[in-house]
């Protein structure tokens, strides 16, 4: 027997019961908040009453979402003095609340082992117990249990730590004793340059930028500031404030065309000021070139000189080959006593590569770099030659060269004269790097005298405007295809084939003759 059963709804309560119980919901959802709160925290359209839904003009049954769950605000959150709005410990000024960033605090060495520590390799859960605060673990790097390499640098891994701090990004540059990281301080959440040398016996560079740092201190610094030092895993790493490119990059970029008389000058202020406080402290930088000169910006507004790695004190002298060849003075070259005089003489060869893209001095070797200079200064005193054995060795006589087998091979005294390099329009420069490039060392200038050469007051006279020259000017090619430039007759070929042809001696090494310039410094 089927029995149909019937549906028996609840008698629906009146309407103004209804719309009670839904404002009801509505003020607990929505508490009130005072006028003169509402316009400086949200916006006008979210404080609002939410008016009830309605279909054919009767409220619906259920109740009505807010679009905006607002916080409680009382009135005793709410400061009265005008301008200035406080609410629960938050400052607002001129009606905005301003939300500072949690400050990064570093984990224990506890904490670390407790959640981390599987994921560190074996001799790190040994390391990782000296270091008191943890900024970075690096987990995301491939671990390496190998840290150097054959010729004993630092192994540099991608997103891999330094000191449990530092992260390392990419590498920068290196050399012969050391290699530059870029790497982001997790600390300071700032970008820094981590200079890590093959071991931790060359403190002597950190007493020369703890001197630099301390003399500059209140003045405009025209060396790169170091921040802090520390030995990692047997390698000694110097902390420094990242900078643009160096010049030999930027000549790079310009496609070795030189730079306007004005920046060169603009530049050379800065290199003086810093050999200066050299001159004071008695301090010889020792490897002054474009790769250790950087520009501070993208704009390359100004420069600073970096690398005192081959610096050393005057009384302290323990090297006698230093420097870069083709920016090594002649006393360096014929292995006689030398003094901050080399630095000047090295400020004179780069400035002479500004103006004119390319270096001034490109021996092969030592006695072909002599030969060099003496194409443009002519003969040494003889004083200078009757002194040093380097020249008995490798010279015949006043000029010949002892291995030139063919004497068409042989450079000239003074055929390529300083004015027919660097141009005669500007006499005051020219007379600069002149009195720069001397033989005699204690006929070069001081870097006092130079700060109050003529060159240098004009420029600093006319130097109240923009210095910095404009981008257009960088990226215009000189030649039609950017990326070559003629070297000879019958084809191209690019500086960094030219120079990768002369590193692999294909001619003979020994052989004296004319090289054209390359995009990188020899040894």
């Amino acid at each position: 027997m089927n029995v149909q059963m019937k549906k028996v709804h609840a008698p629906r309560p009146p309407a103004n019961v209804q719309k009670e119980k839904h404002m009801s919901d509505v003020r607990q959802r929505v508490r009130p908040i005072p006028n003169q709160v509402c316009p400086a925290i949200f916006p006008p359209l979210v404080v609002q009453a939410v008016k009830p839904p309605q279909q054919n003009g009767r409220l619906l049954n259920r109740p009505s979402e807010p679009q905006l769950k607002l916080p409680y605000i009382s009135h005793r959150s709410v400061s009265q003095k005008p301008g200035t709005l406080k609410l629960n410990g938050l400052k607002g000024v001129s009606g905005k609340m301003k939300m500072g960033k949690k400050k990064k605090e570093p984990l224990g060495v506890t904490e670390v082992m407790q959640k981390y520590g599987k994921m560190l390799t074996e001799f790190e859960q040994k390391e990782i117990l000296g270091y008191s605060e943890i900024w970075y673990l690096g987990l995301k790097a491939t671990k390496i249990r190998k840290y150097d390499d054959e010729k004993g640098h630092y192994i540099m891994v991608p997103h891999d730590h330094i000191a449990y701090r530092h992260e390392m990004l990419e590498v920068m540059g290196h050399g012969a004793f050391s290699q530059v990281l870029k790497c982001r301080d997790h600390k300071t959440n700032e970008m820094v340059a981590i200079k890590v040398l093959k071991d931790d016996h060359c403190m002597k560079e950190i007493k020369i930028l703890e001197t630099l740092l301390e003399k500059e201190r209140d003045t405009s610094t025209s060396t790169v500031q170091m921040k802090e030092h520390f030995i990692f895993r047997k390698h000694l790493c110097i902390t420094f404030e990242l900078l643009g490119s160096n010049l030999n990059e930027i000549l790079k970029q310009r496609h070795f065309q030189g730079f306007s008389k004005k920046l060169i000058c603009h530049y050379a202020s800065s290199m003086l000021k810093c050999l200066l406080v050299l001159h004071d402290e008695k301090i010889i930088h020792a490897d002054l070139k474009p790769e250790n000169i950087l520009a501070i910006d993208e704009e390359h507004s100004d420069v600073k000189v970096a690398d005192f790695g081959c610096g050393c004190y005057e009384d302290e002298q323990v090297f006698s080959y230093i420097g870069t060849r083709w920016y090594r003075a002649p006393e360096l070259l014929l292995c006689q006593p030398y003094s901050a005089a080399i630095d000047m003489w090295s400020l004179g060869c780069v400035l002479a590569e500004l103006d004119t893209g390319r270096p001034i001095f490109t021996g092969r070797n030592e006695p072909d770099q002599l030969s060099c200079i003496m194409e443009v200064l002519g003969m040494p005193p003889i004083d200078e030659t009757e002194k040093s054995e380097f020249w008995t060795a490798f010279f015949a006589g006043k000029w010949k060269h002892k291995t030139v087998a063919k004497p068409s091979a042989i450079r000239h005294p003074k055929s390529r004269p300083l004015a027919s390099i660097l141009g005669a329009t500007d006499q005051a420069f020219l007379d600069f790097v002149r009195r720069c490039l001397t033989w005699d060392p204690k006929m070069r200038m001081t870097p006092q005298e130079a700060m109050q050469h003529k060159w240098i007051e004009e420029g600093r006279r006319n130097n109240h405007h923009r210095t910095h020259e404009p981008k257009d000017s960088i990226a215009e090619p000189p030649f039609p295809n950017p990326r070559s430039c003629p070297l000879r007759k019958g084809g191209h070929k690019t500086f960094c084939e030219e120079r990768l042809a002369h590193l692999r001696n294909v001619c003979n090494p020994m052989k004296i003759s004319i090289l054209k310039p390359s995009a990188k410094h020899p040894p």
